[in-house]
């Protein structure tokens, strides 16, 4: 791991609600929706994708801010429109 891949931060939401319609709501306000698992259990939060794919090719690791809180996180999924090559879905795991 290099020394710039710690150095993204990205800025992360709670998100309330689940299902298809909620997570298409999120994308058109410009969000990706995101599941972080942690210890057997899983969050569900938004996520700002303008630094996402730049975290995605350096290393996979970025920290992210949730409620005033900060921690490295790795990026273990990455699910990519087909045609639009943009960001549908992410799955995270805090990072020890």
């Amino acid at each position: 791991m290099s020394a710039g891949t710690t150095e993204i931060t990205i800025n992360g939401f709670a998100r309330e609600g689940r299902g298809k319609s909620y997570t298409r709501k999120a994308r058109k306000a410009g969000r990706v929706p995101a599941v972080i698992n942690s210890k057997g259990k899983s969050s569900v939060v938004e996520i700002e994708p303008k630094l996402l794919s730049k975290a995605w090719q350096a290393g996979r690791q970025f920290n992210l801010s949730l409620d005033g809180v900060t921690k490295l996180v790795k990026i273990t999924e990455l699910q990519l429109h087909p045609v639009k090559r943009v960001a549908l879905h992410v799955d995270l795991t805090y990072v020890d």
